[in-house]
């Protein structure tokens, strides 16, 4: 019988592994779904997007201050913040608007190399705003 080695990295280490691994599989199924099935597959993984999108709002309502865009804008500002550790910077928020939000991306959340991949992913947050 062999024993297993502890696990001495901390908390945000360990989750922060966790986190990178679960993004790398999804990146690599959006990948074969657009390999797969090209235009198409980028619709299908942007009405995947939405609709995912759609849970977090039920959720953000619960979590959320008020349903204000400034509270909404924040609430993705803090799960970006905790997946996106990117090369080039964490993004910000610009503008908080009566009807619309910006925010920066320095790059895609899933370091995708396709514009309109990253667009299809994101389409989840644009659903939130939205919503």
């Amino acid at each position: 019988m062999t024993t297993l080695e502890k696990d001495e990295r901390t908390l945000e280490k360990t989750y922060h592994s966790a986190v990178s691994g679960l993004y790398a599989r999804l990146r690599s199924n959006h990948d074969f779904m657009y390999g797969e099935l090209g235009e198409d597959g980028i619709k299908l993984i942007a009405a995947m997007s939405r609709k995912y999108g759609l849970s977090i709002v039920e959720r953000a309502k619960t979590r959320l201050e008020d349903n204000s865009l400034s509270s909404v804008a924040n609430y993705l500002i803090r799960i970006f913040n905790t997946v996106i550790r990117g090369k080039n910077g964490s993004p910000e928020l610009l503008l908080v608007g009566d009807s619309r939000v910006v925010i920066k991306a320095y790059e895609c959340p899933l370091h995708f190399n396709n514009p309109q991949m990253c667009l299809a992913h994101t389409a989840m947050e644009k659903t939130v705003v939205e919503n």
